[in-house]
């Protein structure tokens, strides 16, 4: 504790000192001339807020330049004066996130004309970024069709962007930005502050709809200013109250009387040889919420407040073709979800101003993994509690220096429960849950049975940020510096209840049978329940510079140093005493594990410098073109629960015993007994472990082809290294069969030695609206890989390096979105995404082919990845014809295609208010877009007699309109 108090002291004093302006704000700059050309200095221009009165001002440099920094997006008036020349105003500005609006002014002689307004809005190309990334408005958010009502999703509205690798069952609130095509490997910030779990790397905590005024999407390069993510960034402004008060109530309504019969469930009708449709369960989504904001003190304090709940029964459908018809059926799973949030935003004077966020959210979802052979037994229930408070100061020093200070304390808990449980315990209290635990059965076609994946994991964060930034006339042009620090205080505790009963796996779809040893298990499994505790302290700090060399060139410049303690298992007596307190036994380990031979002495990863360098170019140097290229690297938050098994092996002890009797694997041993005389499976992390890094690089276009139309076509090329693979040095000697450590089973090694790359050619077409309509239409040509080390190859012993295509590996997306005013107070809108299929992995049961002790080795000829891509159709046929099995003539790659339309008729009623009536149509053309097909490669036939192998049964996970569905809303506003 004393030495965490000295890091906090130390944190606090260097934040007296050293502080970038929040970069989700927004800043104008730019030139004022006289007619002749010549630069005006001492102009003052001014910034004002239309809807909430926040002022900005600025005065003029003998260059005739100006920045108005610290600009919360929205609309503003713009005004330039100067004695002796006319005032001249820019009505109407629209901000966005993270923009440098870029405006001059040509002033004229008084003498020649009085105060002058011209009409123009902000530029659309921003000619001093060298990252790729798009903006979100708040229109798209409250007008485009979405099925989830989760803005996160419009993210997917952007090129570079999937959901194709993200743990949708757990957090369906997740998107892949760029090369972060892993679930953890992008970064989430949300009013200037981190929102990210440390312990998974997903986003922490939703917001409601209506709560979000915009979000931006950086897919390559994003500044110094952000870190922990090797992929891309998403941040995001919350919507601020103005000074008039405004509100809204919403209503959303969608059930099965309006949706067609779900594919899954149509199967069922067959395989059952009833009438279509007897199948389908009764479905239903009701969405409410509102919201209310507005003045408390008129140009001063403003308040906004958001709510929104969600009830849906969704339902989920076991089909194993009349072999199991007591497990067959669709079940329901009646989920709801809450959120709300409220902002207050007070200006303490022309220079200083102060915001206040709070917000929280919960969610209950059973049996959420049901469908496809898992039972509801063998599923579990999930449910997140989250919560977040934000304070934040802005201080304009001067026209040159200005500082933004936040503080942050978030709490989120995932709670994954037996099913149907909805539980909620404190983490290494098992005492209850293990009562709701049953063994596990496995057969081919179904799984039974088990403690629904139950753990608790609490995390808080306790963050620190301070933010300064000055501008610099001179050294070569204009410099806007910014220096910042970010720390956070991370506790996190989590625990699994594992199989405590066992887990039995069959390899025939027949129930066990003495006297037919087809039906003997093949393998039994457990372990006991575990508990750990790793907090982690993170601490970053960056410097940037904003440099105009000259004018239409802008130098994007920074460096970052980030550094995670407690991330790496540095301390593992102390984290094993922790174990000890919680739980009141010995969690010491019984056999000592630092005979494992490592790389090197001592934890922790302390070179973490990230270098940032783009440049932009406006060869005209007038507002239309911008020619970037930006290099940077990028490190990822290190995920503390997967640095678990590494302290919690001795407390499962677990257990396997290949082809082990039946009901009794010990064979009337005691479980205790067994495990004093088999050698423990343990696990290691890799002393030489680093954070995972990634080197990014882009070169691309921006140009404006009309005054609202802009095209832009960027190439992006990620590198990513040293993720986590796991390897075994302790399997026998090809040649001796001797174990290097033979007090040990298994060695399950962790060492940094997984990469994978990204390449892609990212277009987006954007026409803001204009003439009643606007439209973004991207288009991602992309390509990955992975590198990581396996043992499954049938022709190799042991691991080799593995060069195979990436799990999100899709080649083409198509993503087209639009919104058309309508005469008569209508409109309408539209989303449409198309795709390319993704690869697969072949899967065996063929057994230790290599004989280096594991199972499910690939016969040789067959590369993991390569289904859908490149696959030995030939090398498959062959192992299917040595066991009398069907030949594969035939692989579904499904790709996806999915079409949602919406509809608006506007009311207008006395003073402000009006109703809109909304008709939404999902996935209109009612398409079943599947997930990759079935890998194994002894797969039998269906009944058709085609090769289950290569066929596609499942429906695609993360999708929101798994068939056509309607939905009727009533939303309220004044």
């Amino acid at each position: 504790m004393r030495k965490w108090l000295l890091s906090v002291a130390s944190i606090l004093a260097l934040l007296v000192f050293a502080g970038t302006a929040s970069a989700q704000n927004a800043q104008i700059s730019g030139v004022l001339k006289d007619q002749s050309g010549g630069v005006l200095p001492g102009a003052t221009v001014v910034a004002k807020n239309l809807e909430t009165g926040l002022t900005r001002s600025a005065v003029t440099e003998a260059t005739g330049e100006f920045h108005v920094p610290a600009l919360p997006p929205g609309t503003y008036s713009v005004t330039a004066e100067l004695q002796g020349f006319s005032k001249e105003t820019r009505p109407d500005i629209v901000l966005v996130i993270d923009q440098n609006a870029v405006i001059n002014f040509m002033l004229k002689p008084a003498a020649v004309a009085e105060a002058v307004t011209v009409t123009g809005e902000s530029p659309l190309v921003d000619t001093t970024k060298s990252d790729v990334s798009t903006s979100v408005s708040t229109q798209q958010i409250q007008d485009l069709p979405v099925a989830s009502r989760r803005w996160i999703d419009l993210a997917m509205l952007t090129p570079g962007t999937s959901q194709d690798n993200i743990r949708g069952f757990f957090y369906r609130g997740n998107v892949n930005i760029g090369g972060g095509t892993r679930e953890y490997s992008n970064g989430f910030v949300v009013d200037g502050v981190n929102n990210t779990w440390a312990e998974m790397g997903e986003p922490r905590q939703n917001f409601a709809m209506d709560a979000i005024q915009e979000f931006k999407v950086s897919t390559s390069n994003y500044k110094a200013e952000y870190g922990l993510a090797t992929g891309g960034l998403l941040t995001v402004v919350t919507k601020s109250g103005t000074n008039q008060m405004h509100g809204s109530g919403l209503a959303f309504f969608r059930d099965s009387r309006i949706a067609a019969e779900e594919y899954p469930q149509k199967q069922l009708d067959a395989a059952q040889k009833v009438p279509a449709g007897t199948n389908e369960p009764l479905y239903h989504r009701y969405q409410y919420g509102g919201t209310l904001g507005g003045p408390i003190v008129q140009n001063k304090t403003h308040f906004f407040a958001a709510y929104e709940g969600t009830k849906e029964q969704q339902n989920f459908t076991i089909n194993t073709n009349g072999i199991w018809p007591q497990y067959e059926g669709v079940f329901p799973s009646k989920q709801t979800r809450w959120t709300y949030n409220t902002k207050i935003d007070h200006q303490l004077s022309a220079s200083q101003s102060l915001f206040f966020r709070w917000g929280a959210e919960d969610e209950y979802r059973p049996i959420i993994t049901t469908g496809g052979r898992t039972t509801p037994s063998a599923s579990f229930d999930f449910g997140v509690p989250r919560q977040s408070a934000v304070l934040s100061h802005t201080w304009v020093m001067s026209s040159r220096v200005l500082n933004d200070f936040r503080f942050q304390y978030a709490y989120s808990k995932y709670q994954v429960a037996p099913p149907y449980s909805h539980g909620d315990w404190e983490p290494g209290d098992f005492t209850e849950r293990v009562t709701l635990c049953t063994p596990v059965f496995s057969y081919p076609s179904v799984i039974t049975g088990g403690c629904g994946n139950a753990q608790m994991g609490p995390e808080h964060r306790y963050e620190l940020k301070d933010d300064f930034s000055r501008l610099m006339q001179g050294w070569g042009g204009t410099h806007q510096w910014k220096v910042g620090l970010d720390y956070s205080y991370i506790p996190f505790q989590g625990d699994l209840t594992n199989s405590p009963f066992g887990s039995w796996t069959f390899p025939k779809d027949a129930v066990y049978n003495p006297n037919d040893s087809s039906t003997f298990p093949t393998q039994y499994t457990e372990s006991l329940p575990t508990y750990a505790n790793i907090p982690t302290h993170t601490f970053a700090t960056y410097i940037q510079d904003d440099w105009r060399a000259r004018d239409g060139v802008t130098l994007n410049l920074g460096l970052r140093y980030d550094l995670q303690r407690g991330a790496f298992n540095e301390d593992i007596p102390g984290l094993l005493a922790k174990i000890e307190d919680k739980l009141g036994r010995n969690g010491t380990f019984p056999l000592d594990p630092s005979v494992v031979a490592q790389p090197s002495s001592g934890r922790g990863d302390f070179n973490n410098f990230g270098p940032r360098v783009g440049i932009a170019w406006d060869p005209q140097n007038n507002g239309v073109m911008n020619i970037h290229a930006a290099y940077g690297m990028f490190y990822d938050n290190m995920r503390t629960l997967q640095n678990f098994n590494e302290l919690t092996w001795p407390q499962a002890q677990q257990v396997i015993i290949t082809r082990p009797s039946f009901p009794d694997p010990y064979q009337g041993h005691s479980r205790d007994q067994f495990v004093s005389t088999a050698p423990p499976n343990i696990t290691v992390m890799s002393n030489a472990t680093v954070s995972p890094y990634a080197h990014q690089f882009n070169v691309g276009v921006n140009r404006s082809l009309l005054r609202q139309l802009a095209v832009t076509v960027d190439w992006s090329y990620i590198n990513r290294y040293s993720d986590r693979d796991t390897v075994d040095p302790n399997i026998p000697d090809q040649t001796t069969r001797v174990k290097l450590y033979p007090q040990f089973g298994r060695v399950n090694f962790w060492q940094p030695t997984a990469d994978n790359t990204y390449r892609a050619l990212l277009v987006k077409v954007e026409k803001r609206m204009s003439n009643h309509y606007q439209f973004l239409t991207s288009y991602t040509l992309s390509a990955a890989r992975d590198q990581n080390f396996l043992n499954s190859l049938a022709d190799v012993y042991g691991y080799s390096k593995i060069d195979r295509y990436g799990t999100a590996d899709r080649r083409h997306r198509l993503v087209v979105s639009g919104i058309v005013q309508l005469p008569w107070q209508a409109q309408i809108s539209a989303i449409g995404d198309f795709r390319s299929s993704l690869p697969f992995s072949p899967t065996s049961a063929l057994g230790d082919l290599n004989n280096d002790g594991y199972t499910g080795d690939l016969p040789a000829g067959v590369q993991p990845g390569s289904g859908c891509r490149a696959l030995n159709l030939d090398a498959i046929n062959g192992v299917r014809a040595s066991r009398n099995l069907t030949a594969v003539t035939q692989v579904d790659c499904p790709g996806f295609s999915n079409v949602d339309l919406r509809f608006s008729k506007f009311f207008t009623l006395p003073g402000t208010q009006q109703v809109e009536f909304i008709a939404q149509l999902f996935n209109i053309f009612n398409r079943a877009n599947f997930a990759t097909p079935n890998g194994s490669i002894t797969a039998a036939n269906d009944i058709s007699g085609r090769p289950l192998f290569g066929q596609s049964q499942s429906l695609l996970a993360n999708i929101n309109a798994p068939s056509r569905q309607a939905e009727f809303a009533v939303r309220w506003k004044f």
